[in-house]
């Protein structure tokens, strides 16, 4: 069987599409109204049910991300955490390297997300792969300027930049935003939506606003718009990126006339 035809196949045994082609069935909709109907449902009933695991996840415990480097394990606060294994999105990335790339930066940071950090024999266990394998992963990743926050990195370093942020650079970099979905292992929506917070930033900083009032007017948290910040004042007068924010720009002319400038305006 192709590999195209494999992933068409696991394609379709998804919570999701079991919940499409039960409204199609039983409801007499069409295939576009259920998957409308069914994304809705599923996207409501997800944040009601944060205890329960989601098609393609498991539970995992982790050191606490808080606990120092050289602490014994076996005295180290633990945290539960939810690791997401699989999604459909995952069906995108033909190649089974880019699959365990994407999927090295998808388990680290969700494990950051809830408290917790994995460490690279973490990973290594969860992928079942060598430990050098995962170092591969995350030196391709550091390449693009993108972290992968370990357990090692975070106390060397610091969490570094946001995932919000490494959107924003591999965007700048040229990548197309499905690229940048399946290489992060984000949902398109999220790529597209931290774009547009990336404009209205970018909108406060032409009009001379501080980061407090950008941060403040358009409900961005302040680390965000510093992160944002930087990167408008490291890239937008580089020759080279030119283009990417003259694409930028028409992108922030759509979203003025859809939704009206955030950034501006307000009280100082």
């Amino acid at each position: 069987m192709s590999s195209l035809a494999t992933q068409e196949r696991l394609s379709n045994k998804t919570e999701l599409k079991q919940m499409i082609s039960h409204l199609y069935h039983e409801y007499d909709l069409s295939l576009a109204e259920s998957e409308v109907l069914a994304r809705e449902f599923m996207d409501k009933l997800n944040t009601h049910r944060a205890d329960t695991l989601l098609d393609g996840q498991i539970y995992y415990t982790a050191v606490a991300i808080k606990e120092p480097a050289g602490k014994p394990l076996r005295k180290c606060r633990k945290a539960r955490i939810k690791l997401t294994i699989f999604t459909p999105e995952d069906l995108e990335l033909p190649e089974l390297i880019d699959r365990k790339r994407s999927l090295v930066h998808r388990l680290a940071w969700e494990a950051v997300n809830q408290e917790a950090a994995l460490t690279i024999e973490d990973l290594a266990f969860l992928l079942h792969t060598s430990q050098a394998s995962i170092k591969r992963y995350i030196e391709y990743y550091r390449k693009l300027g993108i972290t992968v926050p370990t357990r090692g990195y975070c106390h060397d370093i610091g969490p570094g930049i946001s995932h919000k942020s490494q959107v924003i650079i591999l965007f700048l970099k040229g990548f197309q935003v499905t690229e940048i979905a399946n290489r992060l292992a984000h949902s398109i929506y999220s790529v597209e939506r931290y774009l547009d917070d990336f404009c209205v930033v970018w909108l406060g900083v032409k009009e001379g606003y501080s980061v407090e009032r950008i941060a403040r007017n358009t409900r961005i948290s302040e680390r965000i718009t510093r992160e944002y910040v930087k990167l408008i004042e490291s890239y937008s007068e580089d020759p080279e990126y030119e283009q990417i924010f003259d694409n930028l720009a028409r992108r922030l002319d759509y979203l003025l006339k859809k939704r009206g400038p955030k950034a501006g305006g307000g009280s100082q």
